[in-house]
């Protein structure tokens, strides 16, 4: 079994779809509450969500502490990190214990790469060091430099031969992980159903901010601002598809709690009319399924690149990062959602 460990749920979706989309079983666990529950399914892979990104450093390490005594002896580890080398990278290193690490937080197919031991490339204008990032733990990590998915490949090859027993990287090595775990180079893309449609948008990545300017362009779309998460109005279900999009607020409040405000505003309310829920920001995609009860399912595969899809409550649930995409991915999964209608 292969146990992903990522600090948010976007990270946990994007990592696993990989194995999904190639047919292997993969449940997703959205709390680390909900990890025995996944296991009892017996899944090829599991994704962890930790939930950590925005919480403090010690809880950060409490948490994952507390998950790895959850896990059966064993299991292959893949710690997924952001490609972008946020979250308590160091930190969260110091609950797993491990002899040798093989370091490549490359996405080669979003334009990110890592040369000279630093990110590189899209949405990343100053490039990021990986060893600063990994703190007392480099000693015993191989960064590998990884320009193309070929070089992500080699290096997991390499990793073998080197007796490499943890795996630290983005989405890119684990589409190298999954291919050499089925064979299988193309994964297939999941349709999502058309019908009502409800984007939740909480991210203020630019990368996002740019996606959500090219769909407010679409005639059917409802544009809805929620300062610091909160609506001002009673939608109705004729005003789908809507768009419901997280501004600055009179205040400045954080992240977690912007989330946790967007959550009420869309559930039950708005969540009730949609057949599809696009969550993006991992604190965005938490807050609104913990809000809707769920805690475990099993992950399909993804409709577009980096947008992972399942179904849960009665919903396709569609998730994004913040950071990821193409500035027309919204537009794109606007149109499938018509029906190829823009």
């Amino acid at each position: 079994m292969l146990i992903i460990i990522a600090d948010d749920l976007t990270g946990a979706l994007d990592s696993a779809a990989p194995f999904a989309a190639r047919g292997l079983h993969t449940e997703v666990a959205l709390t680390p509450n909900a990890v025995t529950s996944g296991l009892l399914q017996a899944p090829e892979v599991l994704s962890v969500n930790l939930a950590s990104r925005e919480k403090p450093a010690e809880d950060a390490l409490r948490t994952l502490r507390q998950v790895m005594e959850m896990l059966p002896s064993g299991v292959m580890l893949f710690k997924k990190v952001d490609s972008r080398l946020k979250g308590h990278i160091s930190t969260e290193l110091d609950a797993i214990p491990f002899t040798r690490a093989l370091v490549a937080p490359a996405i080669p197919a979003f334009g990110r790469f890592v040369r000279d031991g630093h990110v590189q490339g899209f949405g990343v204008p100053t490039p990021i060091s990986v060893a600063n990032a990994l703190g007392h733990h480099v000693a015993r990590c191989s960064i590998v430099d990884t320009i193309t998915d070929q070089d992500l490949s080699n290096a997991l090859t390499h990793a073998r031969a080197e007796g490499i027993d943890l795996f630290i990287g983005a989405r890119g090595l684990a589409e190298a992980l999954a291919l050499e775990m089925t064979g299988q180079p193309l994964s297939e893309l999941v349709e999502p159903p058309i019908g009502p449609a409800l984007f939740v948008i909480g991210s203020h990545d630019r990368i996002t901010v740019e996606q959500v300017d090219r769909l407010r362009e679409m005639e059917a779309v409802n544009h809805h601002p929620a300062p610091n998460g909160l609506l001002e109005f009673v939608a109705q279900p004729e005003t789908f598809p809507m768009l419901v999009q997280a501004v600055s607020g009179d205040t400045e409040i954080s992240s977690e709690e912007v989330a946790r405000n967007l959550a009420f505003s869309v559930h039950p309310g708005l969540t009730a009319g949609a057949r599809t829920l696009l969550l993006c920001g991992g604190s965005t995609a938490e807050a609104v399924m913990a809000r809707m009860g769920i805690e475990c399912f099993r992950l399909q595969g993804e409709c577009l690149p980096g947008l992972g899809l399942a179904y849960a409550d009665g919903h396709c649930i569609i998730a994004k990062s913040g950071g990821f995409g193409v500035p027309e991915t919204l537009v794109t999964l606007a149109e499938k959602l018509q029906g190829g209608r823009g």
